[in-house]
């Protein structure tokens, strides 16, 4: 199969959503109707359903030992992830009131809150961020724990969680569709994922199990069709009835799961010789280069906010089209310097550094 580069476009699009949603959560503005956050969580999920498909992909392609997936994972989350880390970590401890002193913004409060019990837990915190493992403490224990320093980390840690398991849940789900007996312990499996969850933290990785799932189930539902020629009606027929059904039923998550299903819709397509208006979107060079930086764009671009805020604000910029236009600025030129700097040199190298060790253990004698 092509690499698929609709997907990759996607990436960068949601990466842009959660950053303008947590700015606009940030300025004096508000649109009627309209979250302040712009719902931006729901790009999260998007990400883990395109996290699922990866994996899936991964897995089914390379047959690696477990030591030297986990490697190659670990390779690539956890370099640039401690680096947007610990610069988070002194900006909480240089800046501690940058949020509390905010004249206004929707997410104010909250933040405050987060601050404040980041400094309060400073050592659990950091000894539950550096393993990516924060989003398997329960509130109850560290308070606010799970968005620490790096807020939006809080679905690194979900990822991370994935990664750890997926070799050998992806491969228990191939084997579901052949035995009973699997099916019923899987499902046995979700049922018990579904009642702890409750109790823990928004970033355990048995509440996204679903999303997961959507992933890898789209990865075999493209390698199932490699053979086939589709009608390019026949494909929109369905996306739109998944989608309508999905909106009629009242799915919880209905949007990024009609999201995935579009674009999905949209790489079905291209792969059966058209080309859609939205394939030509999410391939398009802007989409395709904040794509590739994703990552780096979804870890730094509170750091220029944050940033941009206190300078706002020891500058006296309170006018709201002012204040807003000036923090978007900060925002997105800091985000888009700081994510070529790490994706050039941390990600980048990393990555090769990955595909040399898998490159090594296959070459390896038997």
């Amino acid at each position: 199969m092509r690499h698929i580069r609709e997907y990759d476009g996607l990436r960068g699009i949601m990466a842009i959503w959660v950053l303008l949603g947590h700015f606009t959560s940030s300025i004096f503005l508000s649109i009627p109707h309209i979250p302040a956050n712009l719902s931006n969580r729901q790009a999260v999920d998007v990400f883990i359903i395109l996290s699922g498909f990866a994996i899936a992909v991964l897995i089914d392609r390379s047959h690696e030992p477990y030591g030297i997936y986990i490697a190659r994972r670990a390779l690539r989350i956890f370099p640039v992830y401690w680096v947007y880390l610990s610069a988070s970590v002194a900006i909480t401890l240089l800046l501690p009131f940058v949020w509390q002193d905010a004249p206004a913004g929707a997410m104010k409060e909250a933040r405050s809150h987060i601050l404040a019990s980041s400094i309060s837990y400073f050592w659990p915190n950091i000894a539950t961020h550096i393993p990516a493992l924060h989003s398997l403490i329960p509130d109850r224990i560290i308070p606010q724990g799970e968005y620490a320093f790096l807020g939006q980390a809080w679905s690194i840690s979900l990822e991370w969680q994935f990664y750890l398991i997926a070799p050998f849940v992806i491969p228990a789900l191939l084997a579901a569709r052949r035995s009973w007996s699997m099916a019923l312990g899987l499902l046995a499996v979700f049922l018990v994922l579904a009642f702890i969850g409750r109790a823990m933290p928004m970033g355990f990785v048995g509440r996204y199990a679903i999303f997961f799932a959507i992933g890898i189930a789209t990865h075999h539902l493209l390698n199932w069709q490699k053979t086939r020629s589709i009608q390019i009606s026949t494909i929109a027929t369905i996306a739109i009835f998944v989608i309508g059904a999905l909106v009629l039923l009242r799915v919880p998550s209905v949007l990024p799961i009609s999201i995935w299903v579009a674009v999905s819709a949209c790489v079905l397509a291209h792969i059966n010789a058209y080309k859609s208006r939205l394939s030509q979107l999410l391939t398009s060079r802007v989409a395709l280069w904040i794509g590739e930086r994703s990552y780096s764009v979804y870890l730094a671009h509170m750091i220029p906010l944050t940033i941009g805020m206190n300078a706002l604000e020891k500058a006296g910029i309170e006018e709201p089209i002012t204040h807003a236009v000036s923090l978007l600025i900060i925002t997105v030129l800091g985000t888009a310097a700081l994510a070529y700097l790490s994706f050039r040199w941390i990600e980048q190298p990393f990555q090769r550094l990955g595909k040399q060790l898998s490159t090594r253990a296959q070459q390896a004698p038997a």
